[in-house]
Order: C-alpha cells, then sequence, then structure tokens
C-alpha cells in the first residue's frame, strides 16, 4: 500500500516534471495556454477577496495571483507557498520590483507545509488538480480563522458536449503547437496537463474535503465555456 507520504511524494515529482526550470517562461506560456483567460479569472478569485489583513497564497508560483491580491488589499500580508524553487526566485524578484506588494515566499508542498499564524484568506489557483484535496485542506485548515475564505481555482474538464468537442480540439492543437512555442514545457503540451485534466475530479472531491472540515456556505461556478472551475467556502 502507498503512504499517503509517498503519494504525496509523487504528486511533487508529477510537478517538478511539468514546470522545473521554467519559471522564467512562465507568465508568458500562460497567457499563451489560455489564449488570456488566465488575466480574467485571476480577477474572478480576487473579486471573492474580502478585506483582508493576511492571505494565504497556495502555489503561488511566480506571483501573478499575489500581485492582484495586493492591488486589492494593498494593506495586507501575503504568503506565497510553492514547491518549485526557480519560480520562487522569480516570486521574490517581483517582489523587489514591485515592493508596494507585502508579501514573502515559503518552499512547500501545500499538502504538508508548516505555517505559522492564522490567515483570513487562503487562495491558490492551479494548485487543486495536483494535489490530495484532503490532505490539502487538513493541512490548511487549522491556519483559517473562523469564518475566513477558501477559494480555489483550477483547469476543468468542459461537461457541456459543444464545450467538450472545442475543448479537445483546442488542447489537440495546442499540444503541438505549443512545444514550438514553449519548447521548455515539452512535458506540459505531450499531453500531460490536458491527461491530468481529463482525469481530475477535483470540484467533488475539493468539496467533499471542505464538508468534512467544517466548511459551510460552499459554492462552486463554471467559467469560460467550462474550462475552468471555481470553489469558495466559509470556515465555519
Amino acid at each position: 500500500m502507498i503512504s499517503d507520504d509517498d503519494a504525496s511524494a509523487s504528486r511533487e515529482d508529477l510537478v517538478r516534471s511539468f514546470f522545473s526550470g521554467t519559471g522564467y517562461i512562465y507568465d508568458r506560456g500562460v497567457k499563451l495556454f489560455t489564449l488570456g483567460l488566465d488575466d480574467y479569472w485571476k480577477s474572478e478569485i480576487v473579486k471573492l477577496v474580502p478585506d483582508s489583513e493576511r492571505v494565504l497564497d497556495l502555489g503561488c508560483g511566480t506571483g501573478i495571483l499575489t500581485e492582484h491580491l495586493a492591488k486589492k488589499n494593498p494593506s495586507a500580508e501575503i504568503v506565497g507557498v510553492d514547491v518549485t524553487p526557480d519560480y520562487l526566485a522569480v516570486y521574490d524578484e517581483r517582489l523587489r520590483r514591485k515592493p508596494w506588494i507585502r508579501a514573502r515566499s515559503i518552499l512547500g508542498n501545500a499538502e504538508t507545509v508548516a505555517l505559522e499564524g492564522e490567515f483570513d484568506v487562503i487562495v491558490s489557483s492551479y494548485l487543486v488538480k495536483y494535489v490530495d484535496p484532503d490532505l490539502l485542506v487538513n493541512n490548511v485548515a487549522p491556519r483559517l480563522r473562523e469564518g475566513g475564505t477558501f477559494i480555489a481555482h483550477d483547469f476543468i474538464l468542459p461537461a457541456n458536449p459543444i464545450f467538450l468537442a472545442s475543448w479537445l480540439t483546442y488542447t489537440w492543437a495546442m499540444n503541438r503547437i505549443g512545444p514550438v512555442l514553449i519548447p521548455e514545457w515539452h512535458t506540459v503540451f505531450d499531453d500531460g496537463l490536458t491527461g491530468l485534466i481529463r482525469r481530475t475530479h477535483w470540484p467533488d472531491t475539493l468539496v467533499e474535503a471542505l464538508k468534512k472540515n467544517g466548511f459551510d456556505e460552499i459554492h462552486s461556478r463554471r467559467l469560460s465555456f467550462e474550462t475552468a472551475g471555481l470553489v469558495w467556502a466559509k470556515n465555519g
């Protein structure tokens, strides 16, 4: 039987196989792969974020969402967590270039990272398809204050047949064009990411994990022809 630690390490290895060494091209790549929708999705996440003193950005990557959060809550302290060192190097460089962002980074796995203090909001973008939702919520929920907000966003597989056919056509094309445009992401475009999106059922499993941990006011929403999803809830 595979232990939770071994399974978590395997998921971490998958993330590294996709992204290690590519932090410097991530911002350009995510705009390309999402046809510019990434900025819209980030804005929809931020709309759900109330005024906050401390915000935890899980899977923070290069800091795109952290910057959006700082623009809405300039006085908030933001803690970004990511498992990929070179992405955090880009994150930290963003903070150096934009000192008005009150943030710091932590290298760690969202399922196991040790955190200090309480947060008013916990957010993630493009993280939950890579993790075990039970382990994720079990780890971070104790650090979310009572009444705090948990928000997760990621890709989903469209349920509408027309949207699904369009998604399949687009991803087929992107998996062939992508390696030419961004060769550093060859493992992502070699059906790695789209294969994972086909297999994951993260909205359902995340909702169940939130319920088991006492969250209420749980909501979900499909975005952009059902190619992305949002789940958000209140802690207690």
